[in-house]
């Protein structure tokens, strides 16, 4: 019994493993991929990701010079440019607003 028992045991397992799993749908929308070559210097895409905007921005050389001057004590979050990006010539935001839903515009606002 003991065999038979174990089997069962591991059978019960992994059925319970991989209902947890997420299914074909919800992994398909985990990931996008953007040929970044072909967004140009000074310009901007939006790629949608799990139903959310994503803003990409290929950074001229005077848009990262700009970020870098910016006195970070006076930010919300106070994190310098360096931090907030792997490569400076890219900047990848998540598009959300945080109380009603509305969407950011690109190249408007305080930083332009």
């Amino acid at each position: 019994m003991g065999l038979l028992g174990a089997a069962g045991a591991k059978s019960t397992v992994e059925a319970f493993l991989s209902s947890l799993s997420a299914s074909a749908d919800v992994l398909a929308m985990a990931k996008v991929e953007v040929k970044l070559g072909a967004i140009p210097e000074g310009k901007n895409v939006i790629v949608k990701w799990q139903g959310k905007p994503v803003f990409i921005r290929h950074r001229t050389q005077d848009e990262i010079d700009e970020a870098n001057k910016v006195d970070v004590t006076s930010l919300r979050d106070p994190q310098n440019d360096d931090d907030r990006v792997k490569k400076p010539e890219w900047l990848i935001m998540l598009g959300i607003c945080t109380h009603l839903g509305c969407v950011p515009i690109g190249e408007a606002g305080d930083f332009g």
